[in-house]
């Protein structure tokens, strides 16, 4: 009896691995070796001695979260207490996971950076829920939970990828070699977890945090500043900011705006 609950067992693993991508070692694909995508290739940029700052602010009342039913998963169910949707998250009128970024031309070369970014399946979620990075930037991707996950990439630029990860503290490592935005993350077994990064060829962008503030550091100009959720249409401003200068920038979603494409 015990052999056969074993067999059972494996033969369940090797299936969830299939629909997960079936790889648990190198399936995710490397960044292209033959040059950075569509990096900018102009003069090298001025210092970023200058900073744009505000608030992602909501107006109206925010939906509800969704509850998640993760009974499918007993340990899902065990370890996310009271889990709810992180799509629309409002803390003192403020909207976060908002990715905030320079969309205008930016014609200047910036270095690589070496810093990785890291995205984490804990608790049966994907953290953080928003993200950006830049091309060529280390991506490490975790997962912290005892229970089977997988990272599928919905890329449409860079390279499409589906691997599994099965075991706790599992570690896949990934770059992006050409801009993106957004590129959206899921896991396709369980369903509710997603997650949505901005790859970018220059350092000017980030994601809004609690209560909706955001800051990006500039080099002195002017810009269009795109701010990005993925329930509601995007925004853009532009503004210019002076050598040594701070300027104010509020965007603002409303609860009635339809969804975003």
């Amino acid at each position: 009896m015990q052999k056969r609950f074993l067999i059972v067992c494996s033969v369940s693993l090797l299936l969830a691995l299939a629909g997960c991508g079936g790889n648990t070692d190198t399936g995710i694909p490397p960044a292209s070796t033959g040059g950075a995508g569509n990096a900018p290739t102009g003069p090298v940029a001025p210092p970023a001695t200058a900073s744009v700052a505000g608030k992602i602010m909501f107006e109206g009342t925010p939906p509800p979260p969704t509850k998640i039913q993760m009974a499918a998963d007993p340990y899902c169910a065990k370890n996310s207490k009271d889990p709810v949707t992180e799509d629309v998250k409002v803390t003192d009128g403020g909207l976060e996971n908002v990715i905030v970024y320079v969309s205008s031309p930016v014609n200047a070369a910036f270095p690589t950076p070496t810093q990785t970014v890291e995205i984490d399946q804990s608790g049966c979620h994907y953290a953080p829920h928003a993200f950006t990075i830049m091309v060529g930037q280390p991506l490490k991707i975790k997962n912290s939970d005892e229970t089977l996950h997988n990272i599928h990439a919905f890329a449409e630029t860079n390279p499409q990828f589906n691997v599994g990860q099965p075991v706790k503290g599992m570690v896949n490592e990934t770059k992006f070699d050409k801009a993106e935005m957004p590129l959206p993350f899921k896991c396709d077994v369980h369903k509710w977890m997603s997650s949505f990064a901005g790859v970018f060829t220059h350092p000017y962008h980030t994601v809004s945090k609690a209560g909706g503030a955001y800051e990006i550091k500039l080099a002195p100009g002017t810009y269009e500043i795109t701010a990005w959720h993925e329930k509601f249409p995007p925004q853009k401003q532009t503004i210019e900011v002076k050598d040594g200068g701070k300027a104010d920038l509020n965007f603002t979603f409303k609860a009635a705006g339809p969804a975003a494409d």
